[in-house]
C-alpha cells in the first residue's frame, strides 16, 4: 500500500517552503531518460504532460495519452495540482486521486503491448495553478535544455491560454513558455469552432507550437493527427473529446468528456458508449447508482479497484 507515502508526498508539497514539483511514481529511476535516450541538448526528451483533476482518471484520459504518443512524445507525465484538490468538492481527495493515477500509470508501464511513451510514464504533483508557473519547476528538475514539455489540453483551455486579455503582449509574454514547451490540443464540442480556436493561436504568433489531435475508440484505425508543420492550417476529422468535467479555471481541466445526460447511461447501452463520452462525471454517477458494468467500461480495472477499496463516490 502506497497511501502513507502519498500522504507524506502530499504533505511535503503543501509544506513551508513548498516543493513546487515532485514525482510520486516513475517508470524507471532515470525517468524521463533511458539508456537508449540519455539527456541530450541536441535532441531533448519530449514529455507529454496531462494536467487534470483525475476525479477519477478514465479511458478517455488514457486514449488522449495514446494520441500524444502518436505525435512523437517520448514519455508521459500525469500531473495533479494540489492547490485545486479539496475532498469537499467532489468525492476524492488528493491521496485517492494519486492512487488512481498511479494505478493507471502502472497498468501502462507494465503493458508490453503499449507504445514506448506509454510504458515510460510518471505521476507528479505541482503546487502551481498556471501552466507557465507549473512548467519551470519541472524543467528545473532535469539538466538544462534536455526536456521539452508538451501540454495536453482541450479546445476551451487552449483558447484561454492564448487569449490576449490575459497578457500585456501575448507574443512577448508567452515566448519564454514556448522556449521549451508546446501544446497538444484536442477539440471539444460546445466551446466554439476550430476556426475560432485557431484565430487565437494565429494572433499569438505561436501557431507552430500547437499540434491538433483526436482520440479514437478501441479498434479504430490509427489516424486523425496533424503533426508539427501542418498544425494550424489543417482540419482534423474523427472523434474528439467532449466538454470537460471541470473543477478549476484555465489552469486545470478534466480532459475526459461529460454531458448533462451522460451520467444516466443504462447498462444496456454501455457497450455503445464511445471513448469520447467516458467522463469522470459518468463514472461518479455510475458508482453512486452502483452501475459497476458502466464503471468498468469507463475506467481501467485497477482504477475501479481503488474506487471500491476507498469507497469513493458513493454519496
Amino acid at each position: 500500500m502506497r497511501k502513507p507515502f502519498l500522504q507524506l508526498a502530499l504533505a511535503k508539497a503543501k509544506g513551508i517552503p513548498p516543493k513546487p514539483f515532485q514525482t510520486t511514481l516513475t517508470a524507471t529511476s532515470s525517468w524521463p531518460f533511458t539508456v537508449d535516450r540519455p539527456p541530450s541538448v541536441s535532441r531533448p526528451t519530449r514529455i507529454a504532460v496531462l494536467d487534470s483533476s483525475f476525479n477519477p482518471p478514465t479511458r478517455a484520459h488514457y486514449h488522449l495519452l495514446k494520441a500524444a504518443a502518436r505525435v512523437g512524445c517520448d514519455a508521459v507525465l500525469l500531473l495533479l495540482a494540489t492547490n485545486n484538490v479539496d475532498k469537499g468538492q467532489t468525492g476524492a481527495g488528493a491521496v485517492e486521486r494519486l492512487e488512481m493515477m498511479e494505478a493507471m500509470a502502472l497498468d501502462s508501464i507494465q503493458s508490453e503491448k503499449e507504445e514506448s511513451a506509454l510504458r515510460h510514464m510518471a505521476v507528479g504533483l505541482t503546487i502551481h495553478a498556471r501552466f507557465m508557473d507549473k512548467a519551470q519547476p519541472i524543467l528545473d528538475t532535469y539538466p538544462p535544455n534536455t526536456v521539452q514539455l508538451s501540454w495536453i489540453m482541450g479546445h476551451d483551455t487552449m483558447t484561454r491560454l492564448f487569449d490576449p486579455k490575459y497578457y500585456k503582449d501575448v507574443h512577448a509574454d508567452m515566448a519564454p513558455f514556448f522556449e521549451q514547451c508546446d501544446v497538444i490540443c484536442s477539440s471539444r464540442p460546445g466551446y466554439g469552432s476550430r476556426e475560432e480556436m485557431m484565430r487565437f493561436v494565429a494572433a499569438s504568433g505561436h501557431g507552430d507550437k500547437v499540434t491538433l489531435v483526436d482520440i479514437e475508440d478501441e479498434g479504430e484505425v490509427e489516424g486523425g493527427v496533424h503533426s508539427p508543420g501542418s498544425r494550424v492550417e489543417g482540419q482534423v476529422e474523427g472523434l474528439t473529446l467532449a466538454e470537460a468535467d471541470k473543477e478549476g479555471d484555465m489552469n486545470e481541466g478534466d480532459h475526459s468528456s461529460s454531458g448533462s445526460s451522460r451520467g444516466e447511461k443504462s447498462s444496456s447501452s454501455v457497450n455503445d458508449l464511445p471513448v469520447k463520452e467516458m467522463s469522470s462525471t459518468v463514472v461518479r454517477n455510475a458508482v453512486k447508482s452502483q452501475d459497476w458494468k458502466l464503471v468498468e467500461h469507463c475506467v481501467l480495472p485497477s482504477v475501479r479497484q481503488v474506487i471500491e477499496r476507498n469507497g469513493l463516490y458513493n454519496e
